[in-house]
């Protein structure tokens, strides 16, 4: 039974194995290119420019977004959330979000909020782990809430929030809406116009097979950010302060090309599989998850029972082990590679009760159902013994 290559099941924090193309194009503009964009007007240096702009180029065609200069690029989701709260939230305002958020958006809105700059209304789950939308609902409509910022899939259970229903809600009222898509982009169909997205955020190493220190965000036109990072852009040197011209607006000092350039393979390989495509292998692989966990003893899957709007993330909790000593044994005895704890999303496990976390199995698209079975014959192996 033991297989003698890892099954790597941790696609929740960072794919692997990458696409073929992705540390190719990495390496070859470190060895062959290496120049900074805008920076020089040789050969080299236009090439990094027009690199980066076909990768922006890639990233606006997977969100569809028409102007590509209003895809920014960051080092992370996490940059890329924290200058969208302190670039745009103001004294007084009210920002809504929910109790399955992941740090990156918890940690600042906390810090702001503690600061007494803005006050923060968190959106029940239900018994299951979906959102309550009533409450939420609620929540939105209360006086002076300025932005709504929601997972767009949670990392801790792969639950698709109804982003659509969320934005034309968030719309109608005039409030920005921004989607924390770390866990979506590349993942699951996304339009910003269609699903009326104020600001859409997005990591390069998950779903879009990048390379990590990439990410970025999609804003919209009417959305006013002021630049969090100020320094060099390679261009309007004249000026002693940033230049009003985005992207360069929100992109001082010297870009991780390399690392740009390759997400932009990676966004390529994903376009031409097919997000679509890619979805619903996935939910094959957790359908037959779910199918074959429930029968386990001592097994429980943490959050929804059922597979309805979910992407392939599949948590459980051992009643014998914790979720250290299952994920220790996953990787000691069967090379399957999981994650354990609680995922950087506290609110969600305490509310539901699991406050020391759950072994979480999340799948890319390079997963296998021969990898679904494996995973659970392990389970059902660990089981036994306990």
């Amino acid at each position: 039974m033991l297989r003698e290559k890892i099954t790597y099941l941790d696609n929740g924090a960072t794919s692997f194995p990458k696409p073929e193309g992705v540390l190719e194009a990495y390496i070859n503009f470190s060895k062959n290119i290496g120049a900074s964009p805008a920076r020089g007007g040789y050969a080299t240096a236009i090439e990094a420019g027009r690199l980066i702009f076909k990768t922006r180029l890639t990233l606006a065609k997977i969100l569809r977004v028409e102007d590509p200069s209003r895809i920014i690029l960051t080092k992370s989701a996490t940059e890329a959330l924290n200058l969208i709260f302190f670039g745009y939230l103001k004294p007084g305002d009210r920002v809504v979000s929910t109790r399955m958020e992941h740090n990156a958006v918890i940690r600042p809105l906390r810090y702001l909020q503690k600061k007494g700059i803005i006050e923060v209304l968190w959106a029940r789950i239900t018994e299951d782990g979906r959102l309550d939308m009533d409450n939420f609902i609620k929540l939105v409509q209360t006086s002076g809430v300025k932005m709504v910022v929601t997972t767009g899939i949670a990392n801790s259970t792969g639950v698709i929030l109804p982003i659509r229903e969320i934005g034309k809600f968030c719309r109608d009222r005039g409030i920005v809406y921004v989607v924390d898509g770390a866990q979506m982009a590349g993942v699951h169909p996304v339009n910003v116009e269609r699903d009326s997205i104020d600001v859409f955020v997005f990591t390069g190493h998950k779903g879009l097979y990048g390379v990590q220190g990439t990410g970025g965000f999609f804003f919209a036109e009417h959305v006013q950010i002021q630049p969090l990072i100020l320094g060099g852009t390679g261009t309007r040197s004249e000026l002693d302060v940033m230049p009003e011209e985005i992207p360069v607006r929100f992109e001082a000092g010297t870009p991780n090309t390399p690392g740009i350039v390759a997400l932009g393979v990676g966004a390529e390989w994903v376009l031409e599989k097919g997000i679509e495509n890619i979805h619903k292998h996935k939910q094959e692989i957790l359908k037959i998850m779910h199918e074959k966990l429930v029968d386990i003893e001592g097994v429980r899957i943490f959050g929804p029972q059922d597979i309805k709007d979910r992407s392939a993330i599949v948590p459980i909790i051992m009643d014998s082990l914790s979720p250290q000593q299952t994920a220790y044994k996953l990787w000691q005895d069967f090379k399957i590679a999981v994650r354990a704890g609680l995922h950087c999303a506290p609110h969600i496990h305490n509310d539901l009760g699991a406050e020391k976390g759950t072994v979480r199995f999340s799948f890319g698209a390079n997963n296998t159902i021969d990898d679904a079975l494996y995973a659970v014959e392990a389970i059902k192996s660990i089981a036994s013994e306990c």
